[in-house]
């Protein structure tokens, strides 16, 4: 059966908000490191796109960039990493490897 795109959707926002927790960057941190990469964009307006799950690959890819992350590991219980609290469990998993 094929993944409702609301569910990648969340998985997506997931694998962001945990990168933004693994490296305790908060909205405004973030607002800062893309604008030294010259992405204007502030802590309220990421929040809400990030909140929504629909932005497009290159914001996500300028977020990536913006984070240092050097390698991003796609989870492969897809549904388990879109739900509620999903950035939490995927900042822990994936911290406890790189350890």
């Amino acid at each position: 059966m094929p993944i409702e795109e609301k569910v990648w959707e969340e998985m997506v926002k997931n694998i962001l908000r945990a990168e933004m927790m693994r490296r305790g960057v908060s909205y405004a941190g973030l607002a800062e490191r893309l604008q030294e990469h010259g992405i204007e964009d502030n802590e309220l307006n990421l929040r809400n796109k990030v909140s929504r799950g629909r932005f497009t690959a290159v914001f996500f890819m300028q977020c990536m960039q913006a984070l240092g992350v050097e390698l991003l590991q796609i989870p492969q219980a897809i549904e388990e990493a879109a739900r509620k609290g999903g950035a939490q469990a995927l900042a822990k998993s994936k911290a406890q490897k790189t350890n």
